[in-house]
């Protein structure tokens, strides 16, 4: 490296503190912005990776059809079709079979009890499909045994802490199961975490039958032979399903495994997947925002140019070449640019908690010893010196020593327009993703403000405990709650809405009694008391409510959608129908107001509720106003006194059912955050700009004084060419904004509109930054006394 010109370079950066500085900070915020969302983007994109089966094993999902059209598709499957299409299909290595069971309470040989999650009863070839990294057990061996089961090893420390858990007992759903194994815990860009494995034979201690069609509950996994291809493997699904009479209007289909976690948006998915299409924005984001940082350097630089045309043009004089040059001008870009690499890493060490607080996982925990961080960090760094730099070094390069003392590209047709150009691009960006912020706000809190046909507030869930071994009566424990002050009325209940569709029953065999056809529309199905609808102030729009246990067995109530698509006229014309529905016949008594049981992202769901009387898995409990903690400490007294052996688990309905808009809510802030800084780096190099305007139009400003312009004429002299920038720049986004969020808002059933307000309301407020930015630096300036401008000129 040649000294003279860094040290060139160095004494040219203290120079002009102000303009390095306004360059550092761009290029640092805009770089280290670009980086956190790329680091969150490769994760997305890393789901399954780890798998060394990956590219080989594809998900087998099932399309439901009624009279030939097609009505949605279930991630889950027939127990039976798994050793079914290994047999009829050569391409089929292997299989697995997994059946997620609810929240289920687990109970130790040492009598300690633990609510658990993601337990999966499993074909013993999950573990070699999935290679499984055992840490205790026989890999061999594990889940071979019908009553086998296997521990992550954050779960086994939890059960057994330090002792050694193989051979150890566990006892659930009234079954005791024996520790085989021990495997490292799933990481987290997984569709499929679990946290307990049992052996699939357990479903059939509980009176599940593999061999039958009548119901699809488990997620079915096939190791594929090499090569095989995917459209003509589906071909094959396609045939082998329409030869099946079992499955009568319902056709199999597989999918990718590296393709679900991105591209799947099925019903009973594992987790809510991602989306293919916020990755996507999330990274035209991260590259506009990095252009933004770019175009402030490519602006400040060329507009100072005449200066650095006058250094130029003497050093050609002496003798230098244009490479010369060009080496010259590349060596501050690249300066610059480690300057604001270094602050960008920085920032994000400072940034790195809220980010995952924000993106709700830990991905960028690691960053730092992450070697795709260095290399993405590696290829940013050169890529951005040179596209920072080379154009403003060609340029700067080109001066002729002749011409050394003209201001040949600041005064030129070229150099203004290149920097209207590039400052309408920046706040046409600014300007996209602040309506994308705006829109998503207000799709939001349309979402939240909508009528759920029901009310959710001061409801108290307490899970219900598992009462296989136990004799106490979950309606005894009914009683006893609503004796507490604090306490108006407390449901028995199946399921509650808001949580995921795994805890509800399914089936698609449901029809009016009499109908020739078989219906093959989801039915969602959980049962509750008579003082559920009270609870929740559901409407009946038609018969009658549960009258206690004389509604048990025989008969049901329904909500509006079901009454539709069952093929009923109007609700009234339901109630005293009968019904084809799990072998029985129970009578239609009332019909719902529809209400959702999901989050508004998707449609309504076609509900079917039976009478439940005693078997709970929760207690919905309507608290009256006081004070919350002493309510909730005498409801676990009596927890504690009726089931003292159970774990207590508690939560708020409206805050369980507001979490299924946690992504969107992510989504929002990532936005709102994104907007700031684009707002802010247009706004500095805007600064740097309106400065430098001023440094070249002091003499004219002076003369104009004299003359006798006011104060506010000057200003609008400086700031009016910069507002019409800035207007260009609204009407180019502006269709560009409304089409990107047009299509965001397709993802919801329910929507709101966009209207006129959010881009005029983003117009006025880019107006305004600019206006204040550019008006700080004019008023100075307008203000100096004109003799000292002319002097100083």
């Amino acid at each position: 490296m040649n000294f003279q010109n860094l040290n060139l370079t160095i004494r040219n950066l203290r120079k002009d503190r102000v303009y390095t500085l306004i360059n550092v900070t761009g290029l640092a915020i805009a770089m280290a912005t670009f980086l956190l969302i790329i680091q969150n983007v490769r994760f997305e994109k890393s789901y399954e990776n780890f798998y060394e089966k990956a590219d080989n094993i594809y998900r087998i999902t099932l399309n439901l059809y009624k009279d030939g059209s097609y009505i949605t598709t279930d991630c889950e499957t027939h127990p039976a079709f798994a050793p079914l299409v290994k047999e009829r299909i050569p391409e089929v290595k292997d299989y697995v079979r997994m059946q997620r069971l609810e929240k289920c309470e687990v109970t130790t040989a040492q009598h300690k009890a633990f609510l658990e999650t993601n337990i999966y009863a499993v074909d013993s070839s999950m573990l070699s499909i999935f290679n499984q990294q055992f840490i205790a057990g026989d890999p061999d061996k594990a889940l071979k045994g019908p009553m086998d089961a296997v521990l992550t090893e954050t779960t086994a420390h939890k059960y057994f802490g330090n002792a050694n858990p193989i051979g150890q007992t566990l006892s659930l759903s009234g079954q005791t199961m024996t520790i085989a194994g021990v495997v490292k815990d799933p990481p987290i860009n997984t569709h499929l975490k679990f946290n307990l494995l049992l052996s699939l034979h357990f479903v059939e201690v509980l009176g599940y039958d593999l061999s039958y069609w009548g119901g699809n509950n488990n997620y079915t996994y096939l190791e594929m032979q090499p090569g095989t291809n995917l459209n003509a493997f589906n071909t094959k699904l396609t045939a082998l399903s329409k030869s099946l009479p079992q499955l009568k209007d319902k056709l199999y289909s597989a999918e990718q495994l590296k393709e679900i976690h991105l591209y799947s948006r099925k019903s009973f998915e594992p987790e809510a997947n991602g989306d293919s299409r916020i990755v996507q924005f999330l990274f035209i984001i991260a590259f506009l925002i990095l252009v933004i940082g770019i175009i402030n350097y490519i602006n400040l630089t060329t507009a100072r140019s005449a200066e650095r045309m006058k250094e130029a043009g003497v050093r050609k004089l002496l003798g230098a070449s244009q490479w010369a040059l060009i080496k010259q001008f590349l060596l501050e870009s690249f300066v610059i640019n480690i300057l604001a690499f270094a602050l960008a890493l920085l920032l994000i060490q400072l940034a790195l908690p809220y980010y995952n607080t924000i993106v709700g996982n830990t991905s960028a925990s690691g960053i730092y010893t992450d070697a795709k961080f260095w290399c993405s960090c590696g290829i940013l760094f050169v890529a951005n010196s040179l596209l920072s730099g080379i154009y403003p070094a060609y340029v700067l390069s080109s001066a002729k020593a002749t011409s050394s003392i003209g201001r040949i590209f600041t005064s030129s047709r070229e150099g203004s327009t290149l920097r209207k150009t590039l400052v309408v691009g920046q706040f046409a960006i600014a300007s996209i993703v602040l309506v994308a912020s705006l829109v998503v706000y207000k799709q939001l809190s349309f979402m939240r403000h909508q009528n759920l046909g029901m009310n959710l507030n001061q409801v108290l869930v307490v899970r219900a405990p598992d009462l296989l071994n136990d004799t106490t009566s979950a309606s005894a424990f009914k009683s006893e709650l609503q004796q507490l002050a604090g306490v108006s009325k407390v449901s028995i209940a199946g399921c509650v809405p808001g949580l995921g569709l795994e805890m509800l029953s399914t089936t698609s065999n449901v029809t009016r009694q009499g109908d020739s056809k078989k219906s093959s529309y989801n039915y969602y199905v959980y049962g509750f008391d008579e003082d559920f609808t009270n609870i929740l102030d559901m409407k009946m729009v038609a018969g009658n409510n549960f009258k206690g246990h004389s509604s048990y067995g025989n008969e049901v109530v329904i909500n509006e959608e079901a009454s539709k698509v069952l093929g009923f006229s109007s609700p009234q014309e339901a109630v005293g129908q009968k019904l084809n529905f799990y072998d029985e016949h129970p009578t239609v008594i009332g019909v719902l107001k529809n209400f959702h049981q999901q989050s508004l992202k998707g449609a309504l769901l076609p509900m079917i509720h039976h009478y439940l009387s005693d078997k709970a898995n929760y207690f919905a409990i309507k608290i009256t106003s006081g004070d919350m903690e002493k309510i909730l400490a005498s409801i676990e007294k009596k927890w504690d006194s009726q089931f003292r052996n159970h774990p207590f688990e508690y939560f708020f309905l409206d805050d369980t059912f507001n979490r299924q808009y946690q992504s969107d809510v992510r989504l929002g802030k990532i936005i709102n955050i994104f907007s700031i800084f684009t707002i802010f780096i247009t706004c500095l190099g805007l600064m740097g700009l309106a400065a430098y305007n001023v440094y070249r139009r002091t003499r004219e400003i002076g003369i104009r004084k004299v003359l006798g312009s006011s104060v506010i004429a000057i200003i609008w002299l400086l700031t009016r060419d910069f507002i019409k920038l800035v207007l260009i720049a609204f009407i180019i986004a502006t269709p560009v904004a409304w089409w990107i969020m047009n299509e965001w808002l397709q993802n919801f059933v329910y929507r709101t509109s966009i209207p006129w307000w959010v881009f005029l309301s983003t117009g006025g407020l880019l107006i305004i930054m600019a206006v204040c930015t550019i008006g700080l630096q004019s008023m100075k300036s307008a203000m100096m006394n004109p003799v000292k401008a002319l002097r100083n000129d």
